[in-house]
């Protein structure tokens, strides 16, 4: 939570950039990160389960099925995410 003093430095910077560069701004009025498409935890929770009931009912096919869904969790929140903080060495 911001202070009294800190809401008004922060007023002052938008007003600032308002004045000098409405571009900017223009950028980011109305730019909530839409997320639309799969949730990668519901598909991950999907997956896991049809590997539990794959295994209990001993179904390879459902259980393989299972292990798809996840590894498709996996893609998705990668996509979703990009590959920032990803470095593979």
């Amino acid at each position: 939570m911001l202070n009294d003093r800190e809401r008004q430095v922060l007023a002052r910077i938008e007003h600032h950039l308002a004045i000098t560069d409405p571009e900017f701004i223009q950028l980011f009025r109305g730019a909530a990160p839409r997320r639309s498409g799969i949730n990668p935890s519901l598909l991950l929770v999907i997956g896991l389960a049809l590997m539990v009931l794959g295994s209990a009912v001993m179904a390879v096919p459902v259980a393989v099925i299972g292990m798809a869904t996840a590894a498709w969790a996996l893609v998705v929140a990668f996509q979703r995410n990009g590959s920032a903080g990803f470095s593979p060495a």
